[in-house]
């Protein structure tokens, strides 16, 4: 087990680092104050405008909610580092070059997610840009001139940069000169375990006066509006016990692992899902995509590629939001929280695992290393979110629904809400309204119906109650509608 003497070293820009610093401070914070390096901006602080992005190992994360230990050797590109040899990136070439730049706030992690983009490869068409710049909000200049600059710079040659060190143009400096500003939060914890094995992490547990984090989607926010309390972060990151998504099936063995072949047809079997599995790896999972591919589908409305590539499945379970977008899928799934202490492992299933508001079955020392999802042959799973924009959006109702057509009508009919209580529920009525039905307009209306008073929505900052059941309602009719005869 490795406990964080202060120092954590890094790569920042091709240059080596080594930063005296708490481990659960802001990498942005590190990177604007310590090294001075100011291209990410501060700007929500909550990973939902993306200000801040920069490239943490290639993949683009919002720095304001990366903690510190997490960098250790580690490669961090921030906009500053896209200029080589005195030139321009092409992207950002193409943005002067289209108009693409305004008032410049958010420009910095525009660029480096356009530049992500641009790196991985994919496809520049319209839709394919703009969901991979939805994680960075622009108000004044609008998105069209920038998804132009982004296909435009995936058309150009190496040489279509150009010179920043001309006569009119002073040559940039390394390191830039460290600006005397403070932080604005020194992390909640002095000290950060970073345990390297399962049994090293469930030890730190036991002692007692240890906070797991993982992706930090949630916690890193909730950190920095709580006080520090002397806790310490225990840094589940380097745990590659937790990760991966594998297929267990009793007519198999070994069991199979994505990428590979699963057991024999029409076996039983379960999908496997490693508690730090990120959303970024189930919308790549081929195992995914062949068994549960809802899971992929909602992973794709979990914020944008920021939180995609950080967050975990874990996360969102243990975090015990009413609004977790996973967890209405787990209960329609029949879902099991695979938990494990020094005291062994105990497996709770999804429907008793959130007994009442932000609270889990999960003991102190206990850790959620894995979700099991038993694929049960010819169910069919829909998820719906509704929220006030496509990404990096809070939901103000999720619907999840699981049944199988037999003979035109619907069985074992699963109903699952979010956002509309204190925890994600079961709706008992609705999936009564639907059992044995035929999937047509009247049991729709009478499913919709049946939501609707199964639910107990309130009025908040994201929407009203009101506007919560009528919401939940239509998400449910309409699904139902989908089911039947096209």
């Amino acid at each position: 087990m490795t406990v964080a003497t202060g120092v954590t070293r890094f790569t920042v820009n091709g240059v080596g680092v080594e930063v005296d610093a708490p481990g659960g401070r802001r990498l942005l914070d590190v990177l604007r104050v310590d090294l001075g390096l100011t291209g990410a901006k501060e700007g929500c602080g909550e990973g939902e405008c993306g200000s801040c992005s920069v490239l943490l190992d290639g993949r683009v994360v919002a720095s304001c909610l990366v903690p510190l230990c997490q960098a250790e050797g580690r490669t961090v590109t921030t906009v500053e580092g896209l200029w080589a040899d005195g030139r321009l990136d092409p992207l950002q070439v193409a943005l002067l070059e289209t108009g693409g730049v305004q008032c410049g706030i958010c420009t910095p992690g525009m660029v480096v997610a356009g530049r992500a983009f641009l790196d991985a490869g994919g496809d520049p068409t319209d839709a394919a840009i703009r969901e991979a710049i939805a994680g960075d909000l622009c108000r004044c200049t609008g998105y069209t001139r920038i998804v132009e600059a982004i296909r435009r710079a995936a058309l150009a040659t190496p040489d279509g940069s150009v010179a920043v060190n001309s006569d009119d143009r002073p040559p940039i400096a390394w390191p830039p000169p460290v600006p005397r500003t403070p932080a604005r939060w020194d992390g909640a914890a002095a000290t950060t375990i970073s345990p390297r094995a399962l049994d090293e992490a469930l030890a730190a547990l036991a002692a007692g006066g240890a906070r797991p984090i993982a992706g930090g989607t949630d916690l890193m926010v909730q950190l920095a509006h709580a006080a520090a309390d002397g806790t310490a972060l225990l840094d589940l990151s380097g745990l590659d016990e937790l990760r991966g998504i594998r297929l267990e099936d009793d007519a198999a063995d070994p069991a199979a692992t994505d990428g590979a072949p699963g057991g024999m047809p029409g076996a039983p079997a379960t999908l496997v899902v490693g508690a730090l599995t990120t959303y970024a790896e189930l919308r790549a999972s081929t195992l995914v995509a062949e068994h549960l591919p809802v899971l992929a589908e909602v992973a794709a409305t979990v914020g944008a590629a920021q939180i995609q590539n950080r967050g975990t499945l874990g996360g969102n379970v243990v975090n015990a939001s009413p609004a977790g977008d996973m967890l209405p899928v787990l209960l329609v799934t029949d879902a099991s929280i695979v938990l494990r202490s020094v005291r062994g492992e105990r497996v709770v299933a999804a429907d008793a695992f959130w007994p009442a508001y932000r609270r889990t079955a999960c003991a102190p020392d206990e850790l959620v290393v894995a979700v099991r999802f038993p694929l049960v042959p010819g169910r069919v799973v829909r998820a719906r979110k509704v929220g006030g924009r496509r990404a990096q959006v809070i939901g103000k109702t999720i619907v999840a629904a699981a049944w199988r057509a037999d003979g035109g009508l619907l069985r074992d009919v699963r109903v699952a809400a979010g956002s509309v209580a204190p925890t994600p529920v079961r709706v008992p009525g609705a999936e009564a309204a639907l059992e044995g039905a035929c999937p047509d307009a009247a049991t729709a209306d009478r499913a919709a119906a049946a939501i609707a008073a199964g639910i107990t929505p309130i009025d908040d900052v994201r929407s009203t109650a009101e506007y919560r059941r009528l919401a939940t309602g239509r998400v449910l009719r309409r699904m139902v509608l989908e089911a039947g005869p096209a």
